[in-house]
């Protein structure tokens, strides 16, 4: 039975660029980096030998985000930028403000997928990708007519 959400993560190619996208256009606030290598990563991510560094970032409501930066073994790009891929993810972020968070997101480096749309009344959704092609669903809710489901 699951007890509760951890954390979302996300594979960067480099770490300090994503940080930069996620505190500083994003405005989560950065928690901790950190540096894995040996037996005991390696354990955990089935990767023999194997070394990453990451970053924990929290979004204002308490939900935490994972960077990873392999660096042994070294990631691939993404193979597609298409949202229908089996085994394609998002994370879906609550903003004050849809159009500038499009901006901001554009500003770091990221991509907006769509203009955003109204999909029912006080709920507009929009997505962009961040700099290594991660999708992020932004949507500007209303929750005085809206629930979060």
């Amino acid at each position: 039975m699951i007890l509760g959400h951890w954390h979302t993560g996300f594979v960067v190619k480099d770490l300090d660029l994503s940080i930069r996208f996620y505190v500083d256009g994003l405005g989560m606030k950065l928690i901790r980096t950190f540096q894995s290598k040996g037996s005991a990563a390696a354990r955990v991510v089935a990767y023999e030998p194997v070394e990453m560094k990451g970053a924990l970032l929290e979004i204002a409501d308490g939900t935490i985000v994972e960077l990873l930066q392999y660096i042994v073994p070294s990631s691939d790009d993404k193979q597609s930028h298409e949202r229908n891929v089996v085994g394609a993810s998002h994370i879906a972020l609550i903003v004050e403000d849809i159009y500038a968070s499009l901006e901001r997101v554009t500003q770091f480096g990221g991509t907006k997928w769509n203009d955003p749309a109204e999909t029912e009344p006080g709920k507009i959704l929009s997505y962009a990708q961040d700099v290594d092609g991660n999708w992020l669903e932004l949507a500007q809710i209303d929750l005085s007519i809206n629930k979060l489901t």
